[in-house]
Formats: structure tokens, sequence, C-alpha cells
């Protein structure tokens, strides 16, 4: 190399550890990678550097994985692939899930790497950056799952990947209250981001401890003619009941409400009306059963009833609360629970920004995150964590409850009147044949894009000739359905839980199954 091509490179180089720095300087004083105690152990990989030659062999090795369908399952998929388990097929699980979570992975660092440079190089974004690397070398370099003991280390690291993962959401939502300022108001990319990650965040952690459970159970529990004798395959409840859920959140919420009131016993009474089939259930046989992961279900019922009873305490400080109302109904495919309180309602400019990140970020709703590590995994302890919060609250409560009422193909919507209260309205299938919404659509990353174009084949080995209108029915076709549709049965393909554009715009009330059905 000449002595002027070096000079210039190193000016190159030289810039570049500028702007980095002055970047840092800027966001954050904290460092990527903290202490060695508190640092996850997939983080601990010095090779995982964005400007290090093997970074770009580590692209290549993540395209392949890009390249490969994603694989939403159903809840139905899981009960009856759980029910008939045995070793071979918990060897053949493992393997799937391995695969599973290493695409669901890929297309989440391809997210990290599409961001702007000024939001992909703040300290506690490019945290979790290397946190999914990491995680994605751990299992890539995991040998297949061939005996009983590989399938036992296999789950420790799983549990592993499944504690480092509560790092996740408190960073991000640091980087993303750090980055939003600098960020367009009308442009909603941030969100877009924000809600894939959490998204395939869930997913991820479903298919992990869904499979540790199968694990566990084929130790100790398992019953080669009925099956799992407590109603659990997996993590999934098959007689999850509806009035159980409700009673169990509530008690929840009253365990911890002395965080908004401290020198009164008197809290709002929350009243519970179940019906079945258009009577009042008054009997166990009326009792509303269905099959659901119950801590989704508790998780959104608690913040539902949480937030009731907070906001109710704050509208009406001498006590003499209005009753906190419960109403649960349900028909052949679905079950619904509405929560309505007399809390004073949303002003309308908050209500408009409640289901965006990026406006929430850049008013502040986010800046708790600030005094918290780790996001626990179950409803008690994060109902714990805020109870030790008193009154400083995170923000992502009922966004996380829509994500979760969304994941089967369900939805939760908050309708509110300014000065008055606020419903909110949850809708969850009671047939499991709803697929996995994982947000994910396989035409968002540039390699979909120019196979589409190309008329080549996603892997990009075979090339066809194709005219424009073929291609343009093409693209028609992979928006219209997404990726997962050839997994679906035809009745499956009917029901459409892909996440879109319409869903960060409005409340999306005019577009509820509630209101259509």
């Amino acid at each position: 190399m000449s002595l002027r091509r070096l000079s210039r490179h190193l000016c190159i180089i030289n810039k570049r550890a500028l702007h980095l720095s002055i970047q840092k300087r800027v966001f954050s004083q904290t460092p990527i990678i903290p202490s060695k105690t508190e640092a996850p152990r997939t983080a601990r990989l010095d090779s995982i550097q964005s400007n290090s030659p093997y970074h770009f062999y580590q692209n290549k090795v993540l395209d392949e994985y890009i390249a490969q369908p994603v694989n939403p399952s159903t809840l139905r998929q899981f009960i009856f692939f759980g029910r008939q388990m045995n070793t071979d097929r918990l060897l053949k699980s493992a393997n799937w899930v391995r695969n599973e979570l290493l695409v669901r992975l890929a297309h989440r660092i391809r997210d990290f790497q599409q961001l702007p440079f000024f939001v992909g190089t703040n300290p506690h974004i490019e945290y979790v950056y290397k946190l999914y690397w990491g995680a994605f070398e751990s299992l890539r370099t995991f040998p297949p799952i061939a005996t009983h003991n590989d399938n036992t280390r296999f789950c420790d690291l799983l549990r592993n990947l499944l504690e480092d993962g509560l790092l996740v959401l408190p960073r991000l939502a640091q980087g993303l209250s750090e980055s939003a300022a600098y960020y367009p108001p009308e442009k909603k990319d941030l969100d877009l981001f924000l809600s894939r990650m959490l998204r395939s965040r869930v997913s991820r952690r479903i298919l992990a401890e869904q499979h540790i459970a199968l694990a566990e159970a084929c130790e100790h529990d398992w019953d080669h003619h009925t099956g799992f004798g407590d109603g659990y395959v997996g993590i999934i409840f098959v007689h999850c009941s509806a009035s159980q859920i409700v009673e169990r959140s509530k008690n929840l919420v009253y365990q911890h409400v002395h965080r908004y009131q401290e020198q009164s016993n008197d809290v709002p009474p929350i009243q519970v009306h179940i019906q079945h089939n258009g009577f009042v259930a008054n009997h166990s046989k009326d009792e509303i059963l269905f099959a659901y992961v119950p801590e989704q279900l508790e998780h959104i019922l608690y913040e539902l009833l949480d937030n009731a009873v907070r906001f109710t305490m704050q509208k009406h400080p001498s006590g003499n609360y209005p009753p906190i109302q419960v109403t649960v109904s349900a028909n052949d495919s679905d079950v619904y629970f509405r929560v309505s309180d007399q809390g004073g309602g949303m002003a309308k400019e908050r209500y408009d920004c409640l289901w965006s990140y990026q406006s929430r970020a850049q008013v502040g709703d986010f800046k708790n995150f600030k005094q918290v590590q780790k996001l626990p995994a179950s409803i008690d302890e994060r109902a714990s964590q805020a109870s030790e919060m008193r009154h400083r609250h995170l923000g992502v409560g009922l966004t996380m409850s829509r994500i979760y009422a969304e994941y089967w193909g369900g939805e939760l919507q908050v309708l509110t009147m300014d000065g008055y209260g606020t419903d909110a309205y949850v809708r969850i299938p009671r047939l499991g044949t709803n697929a996995e919404n994982l947000g994910i659509e396989r035409q968002s990353h540039p390699v979909f894009h120019n196979s589409i174009k190309s008329g080549s084949s996603i892997t990009g080995t075979h090339k066809k000739k194709k005219s424009t209108k073929d291609t343009v029915k093409k693209e028609l076709r992979l928006k219209s359905s997404g990726p997962s549709l050839k997994f679906l049965s035809p009745e499956q393909q009917l029901l459409d839980t892909s996440l879109t554009s319409e869903s960060f715009s409005g409340n999306g009330w005019s577009e509820s199954h509630m209101i259509q059905s």
C-alpha cells in the first residue's frame, strides 16, 4: 500500500472514531458493557464489533438465516405436539427451536443494522445489538441436539438467554428516549422498529419457555396415557378460567395498592360481572374455559385494573370511590373482557399518542427506566417491582398488554371520555387457530426487495425472467399474505394477524373485530 493511500485510510479511521466518540458523549456516559458482574454472558464476545473484519463474515452468516422463512405456530399446534411428547419428539423440538430462534434473531439483528447511524451508535441500542449477536452466536455454534444430555445443556443455554433477555427492554427504552429527540417527529420508523423488537422478543421467550417446560415435564410429571395431569402443556394451560384469571389479577392489584394511598385502607371496589351465552354465570358449568398462556392474560388484566385503580384514586382523592366494572363474556370463538373506570379519562393529546413509543419517549414517559436494570418476566415479580417504585411508572405496561393481546390474534382497544373515565376492551381468541403475530414482513429487508425486483428466488441462486406484471402480482401477494401462509390451513389463511402501519395510527377502532362481530 502506498504512503498516500495509507495516510488516507488512517484519516478515514480517525474521523470515524471521532464521530463515534462525539455521538456517545451526546447520548450518554453509560458504557456499552458495564462491569463483568452486570454484563450478560452472551454479551461478552470481543469479536462482536461493527468495525472488525470478522463482522463481515458474521453478516454473511446472518444472510443465510434471514433468507429462511419464519415459521409462526398456533396454540393448537403447540398443544397437539406437546401432548404427544416423547424423547425423540423432544429432541426434534430442540433442534427446531434452535433453528427458529436463529432465524428470528437474524431478522432483528438486521433491523438494528438498518437503523440511522445516530440511533445505532447510541450506547444503549448498541448494547442490545451486541447482546443479540451474542445470543445468535451462542445458538449458532451449539451443536445439533442428539441425546438427552445434549438437550439438558441446550435448556441451560436457553435459561441463560432468557435471563439475559431481561436486560433488553430497559436498554431499548433508554436508547429510544435519547434518540427520539433527534428524530423527525413525522417519521414513525422507531415505532415500527421497537414494536417488531418487542413482538419478536415475546415470540422467542414463548419458544424457549415452552421447550424448557416440556423438557422438565418429560423428566418429572409426564403420563404417557393422559398427558399433563395438571392441565398444562408446557406453559400453555388448556383449562384457563376467565373468572379465576380476573380474580387473581384483581387480588394482585389490591396487594400493591398501598403505593397509591398510604394513609387509607379504602380502595376502589372492583365489581366483576360474567356472562356466558347471554346469561349471568352462577355455576361452575357456566364457566368460560379456553386454552391460553395464563401469564400473558394476567399481565393484560393486571395492567388494566392497576391503571383503573390508580386513576380512580387520583380523580377522587377524598375517598368514596366509584366502582370499577369488569365485564366478561364469550361466544364460540372469542372471550371478551371490558374494564370501565371513572378515573377522569385522557386528554386528546395524550390519547392520540397512546400507542406511539416515539412520541411518548419525546415527552419523557420512559425516563424511569434509568432506575431499572432488568424487567422481570413474571407478573408477580413485575407487581413487586412496581410496588417498590411506588409512584414512578415505567410507561410500557399498556403497550406490552396490547402486544400480548394481539400475539395470538386478539386485540386490545381503549376508549376514553376526557373528564369522566376510560373503557378498555380485550378480545382473546379461544380456538387456538391463530398463528403468532410476529410483526415480521419478509419484504421489509433489502434482500427480499432485491430478489423480488430481479425475479430471483430468495436465496439468489436461481434467476428467472419475469414480466413486470408478474413481479407486481408477486409483490402484492407477499404484502397481503406474509411469509407464514404456506404453513397454515386454508381456514387460518383467512385470519389476518400481520402487523401493518395502520397499527400505529389512531386507535384502530374502526377496524376492530369486536365492532364487526
